[in-house]
């Protein structure tokens, strides 16, 4: 296969198909916000990849994709100076219910309604959420976080979606907003210790948004 294709994954050494399976989440999010696959594509390659049992058939989802070259863009307003983030110290996450959680991603569909996760609805350490002209919110100030690491890919078209999180919780967000909007409140935490709970956010605003915000 040429340099061209997404290639399938090595899997020497990977004993954890989870892997496999956000990063074919992350390879589809690339290629739906390039245009390469329209919303349609999209929804039936995610839950295709979701209900998937071996490293073939999630990689069935996305050999068929174009690699495309993605430049850094210019600075958002989100975007922090690494003077200002080493300056910060991450906030203790003694306050955080942490447990190992690794499951299939918690998928969640919103088209034009309003749909709201609290409480203890987390059941993996990934989420996805596909909203479109309506209103999706995360609140993870009462939900048992991972250990590391809990990726989001939201995907926001004409609609919005809001994750709320504690204090002290880091986010990093990596979302693309095209026409829209993707932006962290300045008063959630930044500095990220990968040995605690931190919140990784990716994914697109099409002419939406995808706002984190404390409570």
């Amino acid at each position: 296969m040429s340099d061209s294709r997404y290639s399938a994954p090595s899997q020497g050494g990977m004993d954890d198909i989870e892997k496999d399976r956000e990063r074919a989440l992350d390879s589809i999010t690339t290629a739906f916000s390039h245009g390469v696959i329209n919303l349609e594509d999209y929804e039936l390659r995610a839950g295709a990849i979701q209900n998937a049992k071996t490293f073939a058939d999630i990689d069935a989802q996305t050999l068929d994709l174009p690699r495309p070259g993605i430049p850094r863009g210019p600075a958002r307003d989100h975007d922090v100076d690494s003077s200002t983030l080493r300056s910060r110290e991450p906030r203790p996450s003694n306050d955080f219910s942490v447990e190992s959680r690794n499951g299939s991603p918690d998928f969640s569909l919103c088209i034009m309604g309003d749909r709201k996760l609290s409480g203890d609805w987390l059941n993996s350490d990934q989420a996805v959420t596909l909203t479109l002209m309506g209103s999706t919110t995360f609140d993870l100030r009462d939900a048992v976080l991972p250990p590391g690491r809990l990726k989001i890919n939201a995907i926001a078209i004409m609609g919005e979606v809001k994750i709320i999180v504690p204090e002290g919780l880091p986010v990093r967000m990596s979302a693309f907003p095209f026409m829209g909007e993707a932006n962290i409140q300045s008063s959630v935490e930044r500095r990220i210790d990968k040995n605690r709970p931190w919140v990784d956010v990716g994914g697109i605003a099409l002419m939406g948004s995808i706002i984190v915000k404390m409570a």
